[in-house]
């Protein structure tokens, strides 16, 4: 019965990070995971490495910060470090460069108050495990999973009301009993 607690509780706690978590963490806090998929910022960031970006505004950058910029040559979203920002009207224009990349980026202009995400944590080898998640197979094998957990749990509640039922049936019916005998006693 202990067990059957304890696991509903771990259930729901996490059902409920892994529905509810990515979207608080980027929603209210400004937080987004992300797997690296090329070797561009070798050596500090590699390719399976999960990164952890925190949104911030424009005007917060500064030179050597990895940050996450689209590249507009082919419009997939980018981490590099940031080498030069120059400022232009209500606006900035930065340069980065991947450390392992031997030339610069095209220099991409944003808003002072555009939204950027900085690199704030990496996680070495996360990304595989997080990509792997992600595929249509693990989702579908995770929510099969989900569905026996609620059956056994719904299964246990069940039978545990069954007992409990006839244990007050019978401790109902235990002073008519006791009242039986003691009639036949006499």
């Amino acid at each position: 019965q202990r067990w059957a607690r304890i696991l509903n509780i771990i259930f729901v706690i996490s059902t409920s990070v892994a529905l509810v978590g990515p979207a608080v963490l980027s929603s209210y806090f400004g937080i987004s995971l992300h797997t690296v998929t090329t070797g561009s910022m070798r050596p500090a960031i590699k390719p399976g490495d999960l990164i952890v970006a925190k949104v911030i505004s424009g005007s917060q950058i500064r030179p050597n910060d990895v940050v996450m910029l689209v590249n507009p040559e082919n419009w997939s979203l980018q981490s590099h470090r940031v080498l030069s920002i120059t400022p232009i009207t209500n606006a900035l224009s930065i340069t980065t460069k991947g450390d392992a990349n031997p030339v610069a980026d095209q220099p991409v202009t944003i808003g002072l108050d555009s939204p950027v995400r900085k690199v704030s944590t990496t996680i070495p080898k996360f990304g595989y495990v997080v990509s792997a998640l992600s595929t249509g197979k693990a989702k579908l094998i995770g929510l099969l999973l989900l569905i026996v957990v609620y059956i056994l749990i719904v299964t246990n509640v069940l039978v545990k009301r069954r007992k409990d039922d006839k244990k007050k049936v019978m401790e109902s019916l235990q002073p008519h009993y006791e009242a039986a005998e003691k009639s036949e006693n006499a």
